[in-house]
C-alpha cells in the first residue's frame, strides 16, 4: 500500500508532490529511536557540562560539544515531527535538517582532529590535518545538500535516483574517514606512549580501542540504516550515532588528558622535553633528563600564550610536566594509571 496523497510543495516539480507514506510499524521505530536519542542525550548533556566547567575559558571545543549537542536535538525533533506528520514537507523542514546535518558532521570529525592534536607538537602539522579534514568534510557536505534537498522536494526523478545511491556513498566516505583518524590516533599513542615501554598505558590503550571500534560501529550501523525503505526513519538514526559518538570522543579526550598530566610525562618525543612551540613561551626554572627515546620535563612554569590556536590545544592537553623529582618506575605510582583506567571505564 502507499500513500497518494499530493501537496503543493511550493516549487516545480516533475511530477506532483507526493506526501511521505508513514506506516505503523515506520512510526513505532521512529518513535523507539528517537526516545532512545533523548535518554542518552541526557547523560551527554550533563557530560558536557561538567567538561565546561573544568575549562578554564569557552575554548572551540567547548563550542563544538554545545553546537553538536544543540545540531543533533534540532535534527531528532524537526526529523520525528515531519515522519508523525505533525508539520508539512517544506524547503524550510529540509534546510533545517540539512543544515542539522551538516554541523553534527563538522563538528565531530573537528572534536577527533582536538583528540589527535594533543598528540601533535608542531603548529603547522595540527592546521593542515584540520584543514585536510574540513576539505574533505565541506566537499562531501555540499554535494550531499545539492542532491538530497531536491530529492526531497521531488524535482524530477534524477535526483530522486541520485539521492538512493549517493546517501550510501556519502555514508561510506565518512566511515572510512573516522576509521582513519582514529588508526592514525592509536598508533600515534603507541608511538609516543607504550612503545616506549609504558606498560601501564596498555590498559588505557585497550580501553581506546574498545571504544573506537564503538565508534566505527555506529558509522556502520547508520549505513545499514539507509536500507530501510522510510527515509524519514533512517534519518532519525542520525541523532542517536552522532550523540552516542560525542560521548564516545568526550571520555577518549578526558582520558588521554588525565593520563598525560597525572604522570607528569611529556609524551611528544624530542629531543627536548619542553612542551613549547612557535606559538608558547615558557619561563620559570626547567630541569630536564632525557633516557632513552622519552623526554621527561620537571619544571615549575609560566605560560604566555600568543596564539589562540595554540592556547586551545595547550588547554586540551593541559600541561605535561609535574613538580618534583621523577624517579624510574616508582615515579608513576601516584596516582596508578591502571586505577584511573578503571575508574573512567566504570564511569563510561
Amino acid at each position: 500500500m502507499s500513500d497518494s496523497q499530493t501537496f503543493d510543495i511550493g516549487f516545480k516539480t516533475e511530477k506532483p508532490f507526493e506526501l511521505l507514506y508513514v506506516s505503523r510499524g515506520d512510526s513505532i521505530l521512529g518513535s523507539i529511536v528517537f526516545g532512545f536519542f533523548f535518554g542518552f542525550s541526557i547523560h551527554v548533556v550533563w557530560r558536557a557540562a561538567l567538561e565546561t566547567k573544568r575549562a578554564s575559558r569557552v575554548s572551540a571545543y567547548i563550542i563544538m560539544i554545545w553546537l553538536e549537542i544543540l545540531a543533533n536535538t534540532t535534527y531528532a525533533v524537526v526529523a520525528w515531527c515531519y515522519l508523525q506528520k505533525i508539520i508539512n514537507p517544506s524547503i524550510g523542514v529540509f534546510l533545517t535538517c540539512i543544515i542539522c546535518w551538516i554541523v553534527q558532521v563538522q563538528c565531530l570529525m573537528l572534536i577527533i582532529v582536538n583528540r589527535l592534536c594533543i598528540l601533535i607538537q608542531k603548529p603547522s602539522q595540527r592546521l593542515t590535518l584540520k584543514l585536510v579534514v574540513i576539505g574533505v568534510v565541506s566537499v562531501v557536505s555540499i554535494s550531499t545538500s545539492c542532491i538530497w534537498i531536491p530529492a526531497e522536494l521531488q524535482i524530477n526523478s534524477t535526483y530522486i535516483s541520485l539521492n538512493k545511491w549517493w546517501d550510501k556513498f556519502e555514508k561510506s566516505i565518512y566511515l572510512l574517514l573516522d576509521l582513519a583518524l582514529n588508526i592514525l590516533f592509536i598508533r600515534m599513542v603507541k608511538g609516543r606512549l607504550v612503545d616506549h615501554g609504558l606498560k601501564k598505558y596498555d590498559r588505557v590503550m585497550r580501553f581506546n580501542q574498545r571504544i573506537i571500534i564503538l565508534s566505527i560501529g555506529m558509522d556502520v550501523l547508520l549505513m545499514g540504516a539507509t536500507t530501510l525503505k522510510n527515509p524519514f526513519v533512517y534519518t532519525q538514526f542520525h541523532p542517536v550515532t552522532y550523540i552516542v559518538k560525542l560521548q564516545i570522543e568526550m571520555s577518549m579526550s578526558r582520558l588521554l588528558i588525565k593520563v598525560a598530566h597525572s604522570t607528569g610525562i611529556n609524551v611528544y618525543n624530542e629531543e627536548k622535553a619542553a612542551y613549547t612551540s612557535d606559538n608558547v613561551t615558557v619561563s620559570g626554572q626547567t630541569g630536564q633528563r632525557t633516557q632513552g627515546a622519552v623526554a621527561v620535563n620537571i619544571t615549575t612554569q609560566i605560560y604566555t600564550q600568543h596564539d589562540p590556536e595554540g592556547q586551545e590545544e595547550y588547554e586540551m592537553s593541559h600541561t605535561f610536566q609535574k613538580n618534583g623529582a621523577i624517579g624510574d618506575d616508582t615515579s608513576f605510582n601516584s596516582p596508578s594509571v591502571n586505577k584511573m583506567a578503571d575508574d573512567e571505564l566504570s564511569r563510561v
